[in-house]
């Protein structure tokens, strides 16, 4: 019996526990979900239109996680067992359940690293990797950044590099990160929370050239990119996400890294953004005790529930939705070009995954089906599969074999998949 431990429960936190049970259920293996929230009645009914997984979930209810760590021995008897903690909820929470997996030595995954902390920005590594070395000493792992992006596209990114070491004669000259995220709506519908979008705003993008980190303004630098099985060039704007950090840090020899997103969500933003409408200066307003931001904050419309999410499905007012990540990384005189899309959204809706976005749902399948496999390769080669472990580290670490199965059981769950090489020659 496997049993899976999650701080948090929503939109992510149920994909993934849908998916480690159809994961485990195909291999003939019993799993059982814990779930630590801030309200039980709220949690439950998140989880009700998935009958398996409810079936076979307890629930602790606390006011704050850090109690757990401060009182690790009431609940003992609940983790027993545990193979591993999932935070599901904000980065703000990582150092603490890092601790926790520390102290009852399992596994832990995480979805994203708070990116503008000072110590972050100082030494451009994670704070998770700190645990690095009391991970490896007791032999668990710790899975960071994992999702569909960052996460998904790490691996894809490191799978193309295997053959490209620090001694390597291959010239790597960029890795460029493109996204979509685009909803076609008759109404607002943010399908992630446009808070984090306000924040990361506030620190502007950055990306690195000739090894160097810079810093850009919001909206700039834009440029067209054409993705699969979407009809027409998305505009595309510098993002500051894990992949930019990750990715430097594993491959520094890398001279280029940036990360661009675009989509119908991106450009509701950036007309706010534009029209002067997420300004904490505005002088009427700081007169009055309130900022335009503030307004804008409090009037756009809030996440959905994922009963919320399926009516706007079924109704007809969500038409279409896709997620897409493209890498292209140049080698010597060519470009590789490796990446994903999800974009039978409304497929969901006769499954057990209803009222999942466009963007929890592979988020949350990815983060599972790299966590599973990640497991799995641990219990193969333990001394190899330790320690805080990057996306892009995986291939490397569980070999082509379980590589491959990775990427076909995404495929199962709707994630397709995208490679191929041109010349830098023939571009020109």
């Amino acid at each position: 019996m496997k049993k899976i431990i999650f701080f948090g429960l929503g939109g992510v936190a149920t994909v993934m526990a849908q998916c480690f049970y159809e994961l485990f259920n195909n291999s003939h293996e019993k799993v059982q979900f814990v779930f630590v929230v801030r309200n039980k009645i709220k949690a439950k009914k998140n989880l009700l239109h998935m009958r398996d997984v409810f079936a076979v979930s307890s629930f602790i209810e606390v006011k704050e996680f850090s109690q757990v760590v401060e009182n690790i021995s009431a609940y003992r008897s609940q983790f027993s067992g545990a193979i591993g903690i999932m935070n599901t909820s904000v980065p703000d929470f990582n150092d603490i359940l890092l601790k926790l997996a520390s102290m009852l030595g399992i596994h832990y995954c995480d979805m994203a690293s708070d990116m503008y902390n000072k110590k972050t920005l100082a030494t451009l590594r994670f704070g998770q990797e700190s645990y690095d070395a009391v991970f490896k000493k007791k032999n668990i792992f710790g899975l960071i950044n994992a999702g569909i992006s960052p996460g998904v596209t790490n691996f894809l990114i490191g799978e193309k590099m295997l053959d490209c070491d620090d001694k390597c004669r291959i010239k790597i000259g960029s890795v460029n990160l493109y996204l979509l995220e685009n909803i076609r709506s008759s109404e607002i519908v943010f399908s992630w929370s446009p808070q984090v979008a306000f924040d990361e705003l506030e620190q502007k993008p950055r990306f690195f050239e000739n090894k160097k980190l810079h810093t850009v303004e919001p909206f700039s630098h834009s440029m067209e990119y054409e993705f699969p099985h979407f009809k027409e060039p998305v505009e595309q704007y510098p993002l500051y996400q894990e992949e930019i950090l990750s990715l430097h840090q594993t491959f520094p020899q890398i001279a280029s890294i940036k990360v661009y997103t675009g989509g119908s969500e991106v450009e509701l933003v950036k007309s706010l953004y534009q029209l002067n409408l997420l300004s904490k200066n505005d002088p009427v307003c700081k007169e009055a005790g309130i900022s335009v931001e503030a307004i804008v904050r409090n009037a756009v419309p809030k996440m959905k529930t994922p009963d919320e999410m399926e009516q706007l499905v079924r109704k007809g007012v969500i038409k279409t939705a896709q997620f897409a990540a493209m890498a292209e990384i140049t080698k010597d005189d060519v470009v590789e070009v490796t990446g994903l899309s999800f974009h039978r959204y409304k497929d969901l809706l006769n499954s057990p995954y209803r009222g999942a976005t466009y963007i929890s749902y592979p988020t949350g399948i990815g983060a599972a089906v790299m966590f599973y496999y990640t497991h799995k390769a641990w219990k193969q080669n333990r001394k190899n599969v330790n320690g805080i472990i990057r996306g892009e580290q995986l291939p490397m670490k569980i070999g082509p074999h379980l590589s491959e199965t990775m990427k076909l059981e995404l495929t199962k769950f709707g994630i397709d998949f995208v490679s191929h090489v041109h010349s830098l020659k023939f571009v020109e």
